[in-house]
């Protein structure tokens, strides 16, 4: 959906780049950054981002980059989406950047992640709010279609921004996806928009701990 909105940089453009003073952003979780990273780089973990992004400038060029290029490039694109159009991915992630010959900090450092400002539930307590909550699953549709939790409404991660208006904010909000993380993303997103953070919650796990419970699913 955004192929064309997104540059892929190889890792001796992004030298170029970094060479230059543009900053670098690294978006995995905080425990791989803090085994190794490229120099200089800032942390903003994809787990954070929905909540954070507003720390990225949109006035200069900024590369993004993760392990294998794979999240970073979900990030540049959602980024592209709301307008940001100097954002740029460094294909292949730190990985192909390391393998280039390309400098690495391996120092340790001690990073922590932000106070979580919304509900994290398991699946049991999820089971609770399904009377209550409106159930909104982050996936994409054809994850959603081979099975969600009963009566969710399908609201893809990436189309969340363009359809907040769908979502109240006087009655819960259940967010799914299969692992929590995105869901996770889009529960930090919701808040700093204005949504209660007692009112938002997240399903750890997600689904895969919701059927490895013995709930039920819909299809």
């Amino acid at each position: 959906m955004y192929e064309t909105q997104v540059q892929n940089l190889s890792p001796e453009e992004a030298k170029r780049l970094y060479d230059e003073g543009v900053p670098f952003i690294d978006v995995r979780e905080v425990e791989e950054y803090a085994q190794a990273r490229i120099p200089k780089a800032s942390l903003l973990p994809l787990s954070e981002f929905m909540a954070r992004y507003g720390e990225i400038p949109k006035d200069r060029p900024v590369v993004l980059y993760c392990r294998t290029g794979n999240r970073s490039w979900q990030a540049a694109a959602w980024l592209a989406s709301l307008g940001y159009d100097q954002v740029l991915n460094l294909e292949g992630g730190i990985v192909q950047w390391y393998r280039a010959g390309l400098p690495v900090d391996t120092t340790p450092v001690e990073v922590g992640y932000g106070a979580t400002p919304f509900q994290e539930v398991g699946p049991h307590e999820a089971q609770t709010l399904l009377g209550e909550a409106l159930v909104v699953d982050v996936r994409e549709a054809w994850e959603y279609g081979e099975g969600h939790l009963p009566g969710a409404i399908n609201i893809p991660l990436s189309s969340l921004p363009q359809r907040l208006s769908e979502l109240p904010k006087d009655r819960p909000i259940l967010l799914v996806c299969n692992s929590g993380n995105r869901s996770g993303v889009a529960a930090d997103f919701l808040v700093a928009q204005g949504f209660p953070g007692e009112r938002v919650y997240n399903l750890e796990g997600g689904t895969h701990a919701w059927m490895a419970s013995g709930l039920p699913i819909e299809r």
